[in-house]
């Protein structure tokens, strides 16, 4: 079971060789059995990479994510078939209806805010918390009132004050940015395996977004790297970039377990899809515990 987070940040060659990466710098050599790998981050420019390593890392199913050159993750590598029917499963993604797929935003609109007021109920912000679940009352399809929004403002102004912008260029705000980058990374791959197209979305419907259906399924996620921003927001970017991996190294509980990020985002998006195809009569649930 691939459990590892590998960061390549330095000037290197990254080769393959018998079912292994090969990391190899001026002072020394590793190699990395591929089945271990769970997330690869490529967080130089001064990497090369041999395309037979690429080729076996798309075979492994490891998410790979390439940064620019000012170390923040800029693409990521994705397959184009992620199973044998992808052809059928992008037809049925094509034809998902209307009333599924506003059945399912909605769906997860209302986790990703009763996670949001959970999470400021739990840093002692129960007044602010219970303004933010009012608004899972009567929560409307399409959510032409953008409750959406409004949760979100109020559970970053009480974090961070009421001058915060998610538009300023600051700390915290590189390190949200990152953290989200993250979550799409995995969605995407998830996504991908099921045979379909991550730029078709449910809510997102962005031309310039290849990734509209990832930035739906991992918006009851978003809290897992709220909390951690929230809990180091006082360190630098470098620092909090370093304890954003903790999204891959602790458990989360989901359907009545401890379970690894990678593990609940593979069960979650096979039932969305179903449901979204019409062969599960219910959403799958993550509410943070």
């Amino acid at each position: 079971m691939a459990f590892r987070v590998v960061i390549v940040n330095e000037h290197s060659k990254l080769s393959y060789k018998n079912n292994h990466l090969v990391y190899k710098s001026a002072k020394n050599v590793q190699t990395i059995h591929l089945s271990e790998i769970e997330l690869l981050i490529l967080e130089t420019t001064d990497i090369a990479i041999t395309s037979m390593l690429v080729s076996k890392l798309i075979e492994e199913n490891i998410v790979v994510i390439f940064c620019d050159s000012k170390r923040l993750p800029t693409a990521q590598l994705v397959p184009y078939y992620g199973r044998y029917d992808s052809s059928l499963q992008i037809q049925n993604q094509i034809n998902w209806s209307d009333n599924l797929k506003d059945s399912a935003w909605k769906e997860i609109l209302y986790q990703k805010i009763y996670n949001q007021g959970k999470l400021l109920k739990y840093y002692g912000f129960g007044e602010k918390a219970e303004s933010v679940m009012d608004m899972l009352s009567n929560l409307e399809t399409k959510d032409p009132s953008n409750r959406e929004g409004h949760a979100a403002r109020i559970m970053f102004n009480t974090l961070y004050g009421n001058d915060f912008s998610r538009e300023k260029d600051n700390d915290i705000n590189a390190a949200l940015n990152y953290g989200y980058t993250l979550l799409m990374s995995v969605f995407s791959r998830e996504i991908v395996k099921c045979g379909c197209l991550t730029q078709l979305g449910v809510n997102h419907t962005n031309q310039f977004n290849p990734f509209n259906l990832a930035s739906d399924l991992m918006e009851p996620f978003r809290l897992l790297v709220d909390e951690i921003v929230y809990d180091n927001y006082v360190e630098s970017f470098p620092i909090i970039k370093r304890k954003l991996l903790m999204l891959f190294t602790q458990t989360y509980f989901y359907r009545n377990s401890d379970m690894y990020l990678m593990n609940i985002a593979n069960h979650y998006t096979k039932n969305v899809i179903d449901y979204l195809n019409g062969t599960r009569s219910q959403m799958p649930e993550f509410i943070k515990g």
